[in-house]
């Protein structure tokens, strides 16, 4: 299959401090604008294709943009809907029919090995993003998208890498550097904990957090875990820490952090932490998609239908579940979650990275489940050749070179193994995997490389796509 060019504009609407009903006007526009073919050669071209929900080796269209959530009068908004849909006629655009339509960036974030990227699988439905026991697997923001026509609403997840304190490398940096980047462009944050209270390990970002007026939903991960507590145990001095809070634009001072060993507990610390969160929802999300915490998530940010319902499924309501004097919440407190926008991708579209970038990441994750210690961490995986089954071909098979780089030559040697037993592990895995994601047989040829010092190289780490 051969891959089209097609327009690629990552774009953020300026913050205009004009009048709101040009604002919206603006919004509007723009999003049809670049989404129009006949203006492509304004544009920057690149290849780019999509992962449809539908097909998952299929390529689409795409339009990246990044949203400003504006609100404005209702009837006018209407007004720009209809003109707009009259001025601008051509195939593919996104249509867009009811100025009530909501869409907006969600973003995960959380410490390192939280479940953040289980849990953007469990809630699109989809195995997405790879996801193993190990921290620190995800290094790039992943775009995950969720239409519902039905609820005339499209979320699009921003999965992000473990938040770290302080960034030992280059590497860490840019992967700091997208975790701060989603948190700018997102209109709600999903904040992933887990049944430890294990708590955001940047002050400042945390600090960020709480002053922001941005929609928080905390989740408590992993409460299966509960039952395998030593509830006998006391915290002692390493499971305490000191976050510094802010009070309005003042420091005021510390909140101390420690260690839960309860999910209500844990609920409870939380609500103190994120005073303002819209709900603290307790799950199991690699249970999957039905798990009861994962439902109610989901009917939450889609804004129903029957969010009353699903937050019923999960029992009794625990002490500081919900804001201070809100019983419970339904339809009409979730629709507010994500604003009112047209939507920016197709409703079909699953994500916006390539097939290419989802082979790397699979590579990667058998690297994590491979290999021991630190080592995967040192590893980083790079698509020499990525080949489709052209129409007319004997056999359907996608054939795929890749190489793993090391930065030490004793590195390479165990990732090979003796006799290449290791490399041929990992591939077989590898294969496996890939060939359930992109539904046909894979050819897979892994080649290992020393690339010194790479995960402290700006150059080279702009190369791997983790600097700007």
């Amino acid at each position: 299959m051969t891959t089209p060019h097609h327009v690629l504009l990552n774009a953020s609407y300026p913050n205009f401090q004009s009048n709101i009903s040009c604002k919206r006007f603006l919004v509007i526009l723009f999003t049809f604008l670049v989404n129009c073919p006949s203006l492509s050669s304004s544009f920057q071209l690149y290849e780019k294709p999509v992962i449809s929900r539908r097909v998952a080796s299929q390529t689409h269209k795409r339009l990246t943009a990044r949203h400003t959530s504006t609100a404005g009068n209702e009837s006018s908004s209407s007004d720009l809907y209809s003109n707009l849909q009259e001025k601008f006629q051509y195939d593919g655009r996104i249509a867009v029919t009811d100025p009530n339509f909501r869409c907006g960036f969600v973003s995960l974030i959380g410490a390192p090995n939280m479940g953040k990227s289980t849990l953007l699988n469990a809630l699109l439905e989809e195995t997405l993003c790879t996801a193993t026991h190990r921290p620190q697997t995800t290094r790039h923001a992943i775009l995950g998208i969720l239409t519902s026509l039905e609820q005339k609403v499209q979320i699009c997840f921003k999965d992000t890498p473990g938040v770290i304190g302080d960034p030992a490398y280059k590497l860490q940096e840019g992967m700091m550097e997208a975790v701060q980047g989603a948190f700018r462009d997102s209109d709600a944050i999903l904040v992933v904990t887990d049944m430890f209270s294990t708590p955001i390990p940047d002050d400042v970002l945390f600090k960020k957090l709480r002053m922001s007026n941005k929609k928080k939903i905390v989740v408590i991960n992993k409460i299966d875990l509960a039952e395998r507590v030593n509830r006998d145990g006391n915290t002692d001095k390493n499971d305490r820490k000191e976050i510094s809070t802010i009070n309005g634009e003042q420091d005021s001072g510390v909140f101390s952090y420690e260690k839960t060993l309860t999910v209500q507990d844990a609920v409870i610390q939380w609500r103190e932490l994120l005073p303002d969160a819209i709900a603290i929802i307790p799950m199991t999300a690699s249970n999957g998609p039905r798990d009861v915490g994962v439902v109610a998530l989901r009917k939450l940010l889609m804004g129903g239908p029957d969010v009353l319902a699903a937050f019923r499924d999960l029992g009794r309501p625990l002490v500081g579940m919900y804001l201070p004097g809100v019983k419970y919440l339904d339809d009409t407190e979730a629709l507010g979650i994500i604003p009112k926008s047209p939507p920016l991708y197709d409703y079909d579209t699953l994500t916006d990275r390539t097939e290419r970038f989802f082979a790397s990441e699979i590579i990667r994750g058998a690297l994590f489940t491979k290999l021991g210690k630190e080592l995967p961490y040192c590893c980083e995986v790079r698509i020499d050749e990525f080949r489709e089954p052209k129409p007319g071909d004997a056999k359907s098979v996608t054939r795929i070179r890749a190489t793993v780089c090391v930065e030490r030559e004793s590195q390479k040697g165990i990732v090979v193994g003796k006799g290449g037993v290791k490399i041929k592990d990992i591939g077989v895995e590898a294969r496996e995997k890939l060939e359930e994601f992109l539904q046909t047989k894979v050819f897979l040829n892994l080649d290992v490389k020393v690339d010194k010092d790479w995960r402290r190289d700006e150059k080279k780490l702009k190369a791997f796509g983790y600097l700007k």
